[in-house]
């Protein structure tokens, strides 16, 4: 959806970036172009977008441009639409850009549909200064963030921050660390105790090669998809349970995933007793799952800690020779 969003903010970008530098008439013309053929030819895009300019203030120092009735959707389904986008720049730094996107918003799609309300939520993208326009790093910054599910009680976040940053070796590569901070489940998972309707914090570190780097080319080629997923760390904090993950995964021609992850999870047993009172674990095999992952336990020396090797072939999900299930 972003990837989606930034065609047409790299071309206000690209624009004033040639103006300033002089050699704005052909490429301007060129970045336009690719625009109507991203926007028109669905067989490229894919995607449906509409938008008004409410208002453009400040040039030739500050550039501030206001989108209302955004709305942004595709032949899936899905629909992405907010009341307004605020556009910042600087023409002494017109390859920097902030966007105000604090507006409430509405997603839906085959999952369903859900509102998202938030006190701040500003993007800051530094594009490279050069004819491609690359991307050089994106910063994300989301506060007090109110998630409302149909027929379901809100579910709030106090802060989400995130930065994407393209690798020094790899101009297909960007390393990305994410964070989640004061997630409140407890109007959905109310029957649960007080530690187990908060994740106090959930983190993510990793590196992910696309297929073709961000940079002018998206606005009239298809978005890049995700090539290898190199996890460092996610990390999950929740109740007394410490989740971590960490491997890496590869996605084929096919789009099927292959890889291997390491999932440790620290006070299992308590995570185990919980699953067992939400219903997850029926009671004639209650006896078994906890002596085999007691075992698994045992093994590293710890009953505390598990520690599982999983394989992932063509989507298939392994533990040894077990076969724990099928990803979508």
């Amino acid at each position: 959806m972003i990837n989606k969003f930034l065609k047409k903010t790299a071309f206000l970008t690209a624009f004033l970036f040639f103006i300033w530098t002089g050699y704005w008439t052909a490429s301007a013309y060129a970045i336009e172009h690719g625009i109507s053929l991203a926007i028109e030819d669905k067989k490229v895009s894919e995607t449906e977008m509409q938008f008004e300019i409410a208002s453009v203030v400040g040039y030739p120092q500050d550039f501030s441009v206001g989108f209302s009735d955004i709305v942004i959707g595709n032949t899936n389904n899905f629909k992405w639409a907010t009341e307004g986008v605020n556009l910042e720049a600087k023409s002494y730094l017109p390859n920097k850009i902030n966007l105000d996107i604090s507006k409430p918003h509405s997603i839906s799609g085959p999952f369903g549909s859900f509102e998202v309300d938030a006190n701040v939520a500003n993007l800051a993208i530094l594009f490279q200064p050069n004819f491609q326009l690359s991307l050089g790093n994106l910063d994300g910054l989301f506060e007090d963030i109110i998630l409302s599910f149909s027929g379901l009680p809100d579910t709030r976040i106090d802060t989400v921050s995130a930065r994407i940053e393209t690798s020094q070796s790899d101009k297909t590569s960007y390393n990305v660390n994410a964070e989640i901070k004061g997630f409140d489940l407890s109007g959905i998972l109310v029957n649960l105790e007080s530690d187990y309707q908060y994740i106090p914090n959930i983190s993510f570190v990793a590196e992910v090669r696309l297929t073709h780097p961000l940079d002018r080319h998206v606005i009239y080629k298809a978005a890049p998809k995700v090539k290898v997923l190199k996890l460092q760390e996610a990390l999950i904090n929740y109740g007394s349970t410490s989740i971590s993950i960490n491997g890496e995964l590869a996605v084929d021609n096919l789009e099927k995933l292959d890889g291997n992850f390491t999932l440790k999870v620290e006070k299992w047993k308590k995570l185990f007793n919980l699953a067992k009172d939400m219903g997850y674990i029926k009671p004639d095999i209650e006896k078994f799952i906890y002596r085999a992952l007691s075992g698994i336990a045992n093994q590293d020396g710890s009953e505390n800690t598990l520690h599982l090797p999983l394989n992932i072939k063509n989507n298939t999900v392994s533990y040894g020779v077990l076969t724990l299930g099928v990803l979508p």
